[in-house]
């Protein structure tokens, strides 16, 4: 299970020397051995005969830091997963190849403007697949790597509130697109800046990294976000998520944290949690979104603290 939920973050903790994961994406048998003996001793690589297996491959770590991907294949063809692919967020940025025996301008054309990096027409000559590959993908991690400076919090290790602004907007355009319900859940540790006063620094900076990591877990799906918004503030992003999975997962991010040894302070730590649901597609915007559950949560400061509390109804859905 992935946690880090950036691609940026799964770079950043690749050792220099770690080979490069090459994911192949063809149907043609013949075909899958040439790039078995072409490319096994330079990369680690995997294979897929369809996109619906590939997209198993994609949704599970670690993720490749390329692809090489045929345009006629079975179902779904190579130019549909690659729209897929750079729709998704948490892989959008893996270099994709297309190696076809269709080299029409007209394909070709259809294939850089989906998004792809690289066109190389069948049979390649493996020489120079491998070097436009190595090209991609060391530009690929540097990337990345430049990216986890940026938007990676130093000490949680997990993505900041410059990054989570960013992914909510591209989220809540995909699930515009496709009709899907986003839910965005935040979450305040109570009684924080206590322990910094009567334990000093360190404890205060070491329980921020501890409850960071038992939040990471939260958004166990590729695609979902768990950023951290402030020392105290966290927030998970839940793509095609409704009520009753905002509801389970705000009680399981309950329990793991009242059940967790975050209580080992002089200091008793509970968290609350605001959530609200939006609809994308029938209106609204991430603005509206963030700010309902801001509004929740300055609510909730006037009530209990260690509690969840919901937003009514859903935005972009008129009763």
């Amino acid at each position: 299970m992935r946690t880090d939920i950036s691609s940026a973050m799964y770079i950043e903790n690749i050792p220099e020397q770690t080979k490069y994961r090459v994911l192949v994406i063809d149907d043609n048998e013949i075909e899958l051995t040439l790039y078995i003996n072409g490319l096994g001793q330079e990369f680690d690589v995997s294979f897929s005969p369809n996109a619906h297996t590939a997209w198993e491959l994609l949704n599970s770590a670690p993720l490749p830091d390329a692809i090489i991907l045929d345009i006629m294949m079975p179902g779904e063809d190579g130019l549909q997963l690659c729209s897929r692919i750079k729709e998704t967020q948490f892989i959008q940025d893996v270099p994709i190849i297309f190696v076809s025996s269709l080299t029409e301008p007209a394909i070709r054309s259809e294939a850089f403007e989906l998004g792809g990096a690289d066109f190389i027409a069948k049979p390649p000559m493996m020489a120079e697949l491998i070097g436009r590959l190595r090209r991609h993908m060391v530009l690929y991690r540097k990337t990345k790597k430049l990216e986890s400076l940026i938007f990676i919090d130093p000490l949680t290790h997990l993505p900041n509130a410059a990054k989570f602004q960013e992914v909510l907007a591209v989220e809540w355009a995909r699930c515009a697109r496709y009709w899907q319900h986003l839910t965005l859940l935040m979450i305040r540790i109570d009684n924080l800046d206590t322990v910094r006063e009567i334990d000093g620094s360190d404890k205060y900076f070491s329980t921020i990294a501890t409850v960071a990591n038992s939040f990471a877990a939260a958004g166990n799906r590729p695609g979902d976000l768990v950023a951290i918004l402030s020392n105290h503030k966290f927030a998970v992003l839940l793509c095609d998520c409704g009520h009753d999975g905002a509801t389970l997962k705000a009680n399981q991010i309950k329990t793991t944290f009242d059940h967790s040894e975050l209580t080992n302070t002089s200091v008793h730590l509970s968290c609350t949690i605001g959530y609200a649901i939006a609809a994308p597609a029938g209106g609204g915007s991430p603005e509206e979104l963030l700010q309902s559950v801001d509004n929740v949560m300055f609510e909730a400061l006037q009530h209990d603290a260690g509690r969840i509390y919901a937003v009514n109804g859903i935005i972009g859905v008129t009763e």
